[in-house]
This record gives structure tokens, C-alpha cells and sequence, in this order.
């Protein structure tokens, strides 16, 4: 118990210590029964579904993922019990984000050197998006924890250049709730709220393409992989298909079969073969609650609403833990940030959760913000299908000339995103997507034979949650 703090410390720097959360299961037994119920109804609403969904390794999965969570929530238990109060508790995790930020920063900078300025902000295991994430958590960990005081400025800023070098918009979303979440109690959240917005006048005032990343309003990509996860759960509503399982359903809608950090892959490391069958496992919706569906059905949904409504609620009134808490569900809109195992980010959200739980857990506040929780994680769907459709564009000029490369330009063309496939007997997508708004030039295949061809064209708006189409233009061309 003595060594939990320094381990705490480690963590972010050394995630496979989280791995030995299991040996706390012991220290539930400090919990009141209504806790101890609510994490029942979770375990149940994992492990049921588990027991007829399609593929054979749900069940086991499904077990390893309950025992982790609950050895997680028991270590958050065991930090609550042996400290005065929730900011000492988690007061060497600030000491462990300092090293990984600064890990962050030479790992950046010896991958590309003098351009790195102009690249996102990475870490050997954390993409852009989550260790912006964990940016904001410094920042959060700074106002709220008496650390001295350098340190506290120290850990301040270096959360907030974290934040902002990594062009996080998630990261940013979740800072931005998580002060007002402080707001309530009249704690910090001010103080957040204004280190906040100076991150974001600084992004402003940047004219780089980082700092351009945070007030773009597009999706990249997620909204297809929302879809995707929306598919799964409406094949398999009652059960889903099992815990990590959901990731094969959804590699290769956005990203390739297997992919590793960026940063690796920036260092010229790919997916060795013997890992690609594996490349499912870290696959997300990009939504906790389309998450829970496609995993374990409208049980596991209902389960893990159940169990953030409760964190809060048992965190209500305590500045620290709910602003940390509301931040992960903030992020939950367009990211899985207490997806676990992870490097040390999901876990986090469940040993604060635990820490909330040991303080009690209030049922009706715990229905009260499961609703509001679900309501969060549904607004990007709610955005998407109220968006007035865009007027239908129209081909201005289609150039194929013999070298191969074709041009075209469409007029009304603003909002969409064009894909070009070639069709004979079958049809290939040549490239991958441009921008309606611009030039768009495509290769044909070199060993593309002599003949009449059909050249269609593929129109997706930027508004509607859909990878159907919504205008299709064609033309007969000849090579």
C-alpha cells in the first residue's frame, strides 16, 4: 500500500504496472452496498450478453475486461482510503504526466528533427488525439492539487503546450466541460476555463497547420466509423458481438487492417504479419455509448451509462474528481478515452471513479446523470441529422488525357467529399478522397487496357451521418 503512490507515479511512464489492479479486488469490500450493486449491474451487463454473442472468445474477453475495471475502481478505492483527501491522493500522477510530456517532446523532436514545428505533437504510445487528452488532465491535476509552486506553474504550462502542439480538439472539449463541470461547486473552474481559452488564443494566433487542426469543424472520418458500429449493434441489438471484438468489424473503415502509434509509423515501423490479425483490437467507434451497443448490445449501453451516472453522482460536489470524470465523458462524444487497457489514459477514469464511489453513491442522481450522459455522447448524431442538405453540384469539366492522369472540376462542389472509381466489368476506386471544392486529379491503372469505360463519380456530404452517397454523377470515357 506504501508503494501505491510511487507506482501511481510510474504509471503514465510504465502502463503495464496498471496490469497488476487485479490483486485490489480485496479493497471493494470497502464499499457501501449500493456501490458494490452498481459495479454488479455493470459486471452483468458485460458478462450476459458475452454468453450468446456470435463469436467464440467474447466470454473470456468479456471476463478479463470486468476483473481489470473492477481491480481498477478497487486501487482508486485503496488511494481514497489512504488519503486526507482526493487531490492528495492523485497528486503523484501530476509528477508522472511531467514525464511523459517531457518524454513527448524528445521523442518528437529526435522522429523529424528541425521540421517539428510543423508536425502534430506525438509519443511513442499515444496518438495526438489522447495525449492532448492527457494534456488537459495536467492542467486539470495543476489548478485543483497544492503542488508547490513551480511545479504547479511547471505542470500548468507544459499541460497546456501539450495541449495545444498536439492540436487535440478532443482534448480541448474535454478541458473545456471539465472546468465548467468545476464551475458547479465553486471551485477552479474558472481558473481552468481561462487557461483554456489561453490555449485556444494561442492556436489562434499560430499560423501553422497545427494550430489551423483545432477550429476545423469536420469529423475526419468518424462519422463512418460510426455507422459501421451502428450496423453491428442493430444486427446483434441483445448482445453485440463481444468485448475488443467489435474492433474487426470496424478496422478499415478509417485506417488500414493494422496500425501502430503514429509516431512509430512515422519512424518507418508498420504492422509486422504476425500482428494484422490482431489489428481489431485497437479499432474504436469513436463513441463510448455506439461502443458499449456494438460490444455487448442495449445491456451493455444501459450498464455503462449506469456506471458513469453513478461516478458522477458519487462525485458530485467534490471539484477535483468530477471535473477529471467529466472530461472523460466530455471526450466520449468523439473518442473512447476510458477504452482500457490503454497506456495509462482509460485507466485513470476508473481509479477516480473508484475514488468517487468509496465517498457513496446517491440512485437517483445516478439515473438523473446516466440521462445526461447519454444525451452528451448522442448530440454529434443529433448535429449530423439536422443539417440542411446541400444543393446537388454539377461536372464542370472531366479531362482524360493519354499520360493517364485525369482532371475534374465540379461547380457547387463546397461541403463534399468526391471519390473517383472506373468501371468495365467491375469498378476500382482510384485514389483515395479530395475536397469538392478543389481540382481533383486521379491516375488510371497503368495495366488498364484499351477500351470504353464508365467513370463515376461519388459525392458525400459533409452533414449527414451516412457513407451512402448522396449524389452519384457518371460518364462514359474512353482510354
Amino acid at each position: 500500500m506504501r508503494l501505491l503512490p510511487f507506482a501511481l507515479a510510474l504509471a503514465p511512464l510504465f502502463p503495464p504496472l496498471a496490469l497488476l489492479a487485479p490483486l485490489f479486488l480485496g479493497h471493494l469490500r470497502r464499499l457501501s452496498p449500493w456501490a458494490l450493486g452498481l459495479l454488479g449491474i455493470y459486471a452483468l451487463s458485460i458478462l450476459l450478453p458475452a454468453l450468446w454473442a456470435p463469436e467464440a472468445l467474447a466470454l473470456p474477453l468479456a471476463l478479463g475486461r470486468v476483473l481489470y475495471v473492477l481491480g481498477l475502481v478497487a486501487v482508486g478505492v485503496a488511494l481514497q482510503a489512504q488519503a486526507p483527501s482526493p487531490a492528495r491522493a492523485l497528486g503523484p500522477l501530476g509528477y508522472g504526466l511531467l514525464l511523459l510530456y517531457g518524454t513527448a517532446f524528445l521523442a518528437s523532436y529526435l522522429t523529424f528533427g528541425d521540421k517539428v514545428a510543423q508536425e502534430r505533437l506525438m509519443h511513442p504510445f499515444h496518438n495526438p488525439v489522447g495525449l492532448g487528452f492527457l494534456g488537459g488532465l495536467g492542467v486539470l491535476l495543476a489548478v485543483y492539487v497544492r503542488y508547490p509552486w513551480p511545479f504547479r506553474l511547471l505542470l500548468g504550462l507544459l499541460g497546456g503546450a501539450v495541449l495545444l502542439l498536439s492540436a487535440s480538439r478532443g482534448g480541448m472539449l474535454a478541458l473545456l466541460l471539465g472546468g465548467a463541470g468545476g464551475l458547479l461547486f465553486r471551485g477552479r473552474g474558472l481558473w481552468v476555463l481561462g487557461l483554456a481559452g489561453l490555449v485556444l488564443f494561442a492556436a489562434s494566433t499560430m499560423d501553422t497547420p497545427i494550430s489551423e487542426h483545432f477550429f476545423q469543424a469536420h469529423l475526419s472520418g468518424r462519422e463512418g466509423l460510426w455507422l459501421r458500429a451502428y450496423e453491428v449493434y442493430r444486427v446483434h441489438p441483445w448482445t453485440g458481438v463481444g468485448p475488443y471484438v467489435l474492433g474487426d468489424y470496424l478496422k478499415g473503415t478509417l485506417f488500414g487492417e493494422c496500425f501502430l502509434f503514429p509516431l512509430l509509423e512515422a519512424r518507418g515501423l508498420t504492422c509486422p504479419e504476425w500482428l494484422k490479425p490482431l489489428g481489431g483490437l485497437w479499432s474504436f467507434a469513436h463513441n463510448h455509448l455506439l461502443q458499449a451497443l456494438g460490444e455487448s448490445g442495449i445491456f451493455g449501453g444501459v450498464g455503462l451509462l449506469l456506471l458513469v451516472g453513478g461516478f458522477l453522482a458519487a462525485a458530485w460536489g467534490e471539484g477535483l474528481l468530477f471535473s477529471l470524470l467529466l472530461a472523460f465523458v466530455a471526450m466520449g462524444m468523439t473518442d473512447n478515452p476510458f477504452s482500457v487497457p490503454s497506456p495509462f489514459r482509460g485507466e485513470i477514469f476508473f481509479l477516480v471513479g473508484g475514488m468517487a464511489l468509496a465517498r457513496g453513491v446517491r440512485p437517483p442522481a445516478t439515473l438523473g446523470l446516466a440521462g445526461a450522459a447519454a444525451l452528451l455522447w448522442s448530440l454529434p448524431f443529433l448535429y449530423l441529422a439536422t443539417r440542411p442538405a446541400t444543393p446537388p453540384p454539377a461536372l464542370a469539366y472531366l479531362v482524360l488525357p493519354r499520360e493517364g492522369v485525369g482532371f475534374l472540376r465540379l461547380v457547387g462542389g463546397e461541403g463534399y467529399r468526391v471519390q473517383v472509381w472506373l468501371c468495365g466489368k467491375g469498378c476500382q476506386r482510384l485514389g483515395w478522397e479530395w475536397s469538392g471544392s478543389e481540382l481533383v486529379a486521379f491516375s488510371l491503372p497503368q495495366d488498364l487496357p484499351p477500351g470504353e469505360y464508365r467513370l463515376r463519380i461519388l459525392l458525400f456530404s459533409q452533414h449527414r451521418l451516412a457513407l451512402r452517397p448522396r449524389y452519384v454523377l457518371e460518364r462514359e470515357v474512353r482510354r
